[in-house]
């Protein structure tokens, strides 16, 4: 853990950082906290180094030392959104309370995102059987290869665009549904164009607090 005056010193480099476009020397950090050489600076930065939070290096002959914040430091400055675990939603039992990693980015919750990945939200149910309910947002990956039962983003000529389950057959492809209450459709292949195979799917509803007012 950081010390206060540790803390207070971490801040100040992030924020000398993002206005001149480098970290402070030794120097300019005790100027600015008041020390009356540059030592005591030195010496916080030793022992934040060692508590992984910097990465020191050392100064050639007439260079200042040079100073880098680590990616636990930058951590610090990033808004971010504990995952505590998993809790059950149908017999009760111990809820994992360890804190044991955080939510940064989008990245952090999708491992899988690639560049070139995008979004589509999905609308009807004719893929609730697969997980996919109307409101979803599904991750889709154009320029892969698709296999037999991938759920795929798909454009058809003459009819538009539709998420179903891909199928080859022969020289033609079938759009297969996720929902009883729809049938299968069969096109000739060259009407058929995949636009990108889904690869991920989330959920996200949002609970408001409702307000009452009396009378």
């Amino acid at each position: 853990m950081l010390t206060q005056r540790q803390r207070e010193i971490l801040d100040f480099i992030a924020s000398f950082q993002k206005r001149m476009g480098r970290t402070p020397t030794g120097p300019e950090i005790a100027e600015h906290f008041g020390f009356k050489d540059p030592s005591p600076a030195y010496q916080h930065l030793k022992l934040m180094e060692k508590k992984g939070y910097l990465e020191l290096t050392k100064a050639g002959r007439g260079r200042p030392m040079g100073v880098r914040l680590t990616e636990l430091a930058q951590r610090l400055f990033t808004p971010s959104w504990a995952m505590l675990g998993a809790i059950p939603a149908g017999p009760m039992s111990e809820v994992l309370t360890e804190v044991n990693r955080h939510i940064h980015k989008l990245e952090d919750l999708i491992p899988d995102l690639q560049p070139g990945d995008y979004f589509l939200m999905v609308s009807g149910d004719s893929m609730i059987d697969a997980g996919l309910e109307p409101g979803q947002y599904v991750i889709v990956r154009p320029g892969i290869e698709p296999r037999n039962g991938d759920i795929c983003a798909v454009w058809v000529d003459g009819a538009g665009g539709t998420l179903k389950r891909v199928f080859f057959e022969e020289e033609r492809i079938r759009l297969q549904p996720a929902n009883r209450n729809y049938s299968a459709r069969s096109y000739p292949a060259e009407q058929v164009q995949v636009q990108g195979v889904v690869v991920a799917a989330l959920a996200i509803e949002s609970f408001k607090r409702r307000t009452f007012r009396n009378g």
